[in-house]
């Protein structure tokens, strides 16, 4: 069954530095927070970053073990992978440009 909605085709710049970052730590996981993510938007607005490690969750592109928050350290996603649909998505990106 094929979706008529496509994640991979709508994937951030932010998004695609996620994936990409979890791709070379592969077959590790990795830590994940907002100084990861070369992105204003994310160092400055934890919001913005637990929505886009959230959205590639929800999408089944990642995977992560434990979400962490605290004012001294802020967000952090513990043990995350990214998936099989992950890499496809990654992949496809990189046929197209």
């Amino acid at each position: 069954m094929t979706s008529a909605y496509s994640p991979e085709a709508n994937l951030s710049e932010t998004e695609r530095y996620v994936l990409g970052s979890l791709n070379q730590a592969w077959p590790s996981a990795a830590t994940v927070s907002p100084d990861m993510i070369a992105s204003a938007d994310a160092s400055s607005n934890p919001a913005f970053f637990v929505d886009v490690v959230q959205t590639l969750s929800d999408n089944g592109m990642i995977l992560y073990e434990a979400f962490l928050t605290g004012s001294g350290s802020g967000p952090r996603f513990l043990d995350t992978m990214i998936t099989a649909r992950g890499k496809a998505a990654l992949q496809s990106l990189d046929m197209d440009g």
